[in-house]
């Protein structure tokens, strides 16, 4: 991880190092994403308009949230992709154990104390402390986010996967994440090695989305939290059984892939066989682009 990348996970941290930008954030993930005027933050917060606008600047800057004005009132919302991100670091560069940080997770934790000087061990268990407790403040206030079993193994690129197939949910008004969202998310994290083989194989999002509005259309509405089906479980479960076959300690996006075609009866594998795609032979060109080169 790059130290300019760690740096902004330091300065988003720093902004999130006080209670009353805490209870900010909390105030607004219950509001998402509507958002609340600046009134309605200082009704619940009361502390005085001038100590409540340093905070939001603060968290503004850091991308934390954002601002719109409708009229005469300011209204503030949670930015949800800047703590997706943070999720996304927390949960792989630099995860922490039970314990304390250990050397592989530690994530050039100096950059995030002290730039200038090595970490006490003292200071490197009080930061993976710290790293703990945000995660789970962040986990229960980012209640649109359903983290799915092994989540805290997942790459980050695995992560923005399940993030985007949340999102298709949304835009197709679906109360749930099944194995065609799951599809979905892998096409447009467009990054990772499922995404490339299926472009390769000639399967794009926009196909699949037309695919799967045939097949069942759109839903009535999304819940805060949206559950996995019981097939989208499996399919996860499957991703984990996956990586640890190939040796990884993570699950990937091509091992999100193989969970879809190993579970082989979801929506996603009818989507791909009436887009004319053989499972088989697919799993086979994943399973080939998986293995590092000798």
């Amino acid at each position: 991880m790059a130290n300019e990348e760690i740096t902004r996970y330091a300065d988003i941290f720093t902004a999130l190092g006080s209670e009353p930008r805490l209870e900010i954030m909390r105030l607004l993930f219950a509001a998402h994403p509507i958002g609340m005027t600046v009134g309605e933050l200082q009704a619940q917060l009361k502390i005085p308009s001038s100590t409540l606008s340093h905070h939001l600047e603060k968290l503004r800057i850091e991308g934390l949230v954002s601002s719109r004005r409708d009229k005469q009132f300011l209204w503030y919302s949670a930015e949800a992709s800047t703590v997706e991100a943070l999720l996304s670091f927390l949960y792989s560069g630099c995860a922490v154990d039970s314990q304390t940080l250990t050397s592989s997770q530690a994530c050039d934790v100096k950059y995030l104390i002290e730039p200038a000087s090595a970490p006490s061990k003292e200071n490197t268990v009080m930061f993976g402390n710290f790293l703990r407790s945000l995660s789970d403040l962040l986990i229960g206030l980012f209640d649109r986010v359903a983290l799915p079993v092994g989540f805290e193994r997942f790459t980050p690129k695995a992560m923005q996967s399940v993030f985007f197939a949340q999102d298709e949910s949304r835009r197709l008004k679906h109360a749930f994440i099944g194995t065609e969202q799951l599809l979905l998310g892998l096409l447009e994290e467009k990054t990772g090695i499922a995404s490339q083989v299926l472009t390769a194989a000639g399967v794009h999002g926009d196909r699949v989305r037309v695919e799967i509005e045939t097949l069942i259309g759109q839903g009535k509405g999304t819940p805060p939290t949206i559950p996995f089906t019981p097939r989208a479980k499996q399919t996860l479960g499957l991703a984990l059984d996956q990586a640890r076959q190939l040796g990884r300690h993570h699950v990937d996006t091509e091992h999100l892939l193989l969970g879809i075609l190993r579970e082989g009866k979801g929506l996603a594998a009818k989507v791909l066989e009436n887009l004319g795609l053989n499972l088989k032979a697919l799993e086979q060109q994943v399973l080939q682009a998986a293995m590092p080169p000798e």
